[in-house]
């Protein structure tokens, strides 16, 4: 085994990310250290990293490389030293087993989170838009982010109950329709560009 199939399978994306410094919370989320983000961008799974901010993504040996502005054969070797795994002392056949099998229901967890951690970020800027951008006066033209949120508002505290406490299979059409189009990206989008209106 080559020390990238060593790091790959030894060495998880978030224990990664964690023991170099970036705060992960139980969502997944984190602020991503490759750019300015004051508000958490970055999702950590253990195979991937993915920021929905400035768009970078990659394994465990990618974040590490560009963290450290490594070449990534040596990011793999910094990951190896780190985490103590040799040629002589690879992942158990066990532990390789598990790293490569991800089951649907772990899958569906982690998307649940990340769908979660959004869906409260946006629901926390309409909220703020109903009041913010709420006319003045019966003359006033309407804001357009009035009315995304007087739109938005509903549907997406429902959706957020629906991931709190609904079945598995209503928590999975959520996260299905979240998930497809970009509808989840859109979404970062919204929430990140908020403070530059």
């Amino acid at each position: 085994m080559n020390c990238f199939q060593n790091v790959k399978y030894g060495v998880s994306c978030r224990e990664a990310a964690e023991r170099y410094g970036v705060e992960v919370n139980h969502y997944g989320m984190a602020l991503c250290p490759f750019h300015n983000d004051r508000h958490p961008s970055l999702y950590v799974a253990d195979d991937h990293y993915h920021c929905f901010g400035c768009g970078e993504h990659g394994d465990v040996i990618d974040f590490a490389a560009k963290l450290f502005g490594l070449p990534l054969y040596e990011a793999a070797q910094q990951l190896a030293a780190d985490f103590h795994l040799t040629p002589e002392k690879p992942p158990s056949a066990a532990a390789l087993h598990a790293k490569r099998i991800r089951t649907e229901a772990q899958q569906l967890i982690e998307n649940e989170r990340l769908c979660f951690s959004v869906l409260s970020d946006y629901a926390r800027v309409l909220r703020s838009w109903k009041v913010q951008y709420a006319p003045q006066s019966p003359n006033e033209p309407v804001h357009a982010r009035f009315v995304e949120a007087c739109h938005k508002l509903d549907e997406t505290e429902y959706n957020l109950e629906i991931l709190c406490a609904g079945d598995s299979h209503e928590r999975a059409e959520v996260v299905n329709y979240l998930l497809a189009d970009g509808r989840l990206d859109k979404l970062k989008e919204i929430i990140n560009g908020r403070d530059e209106a």
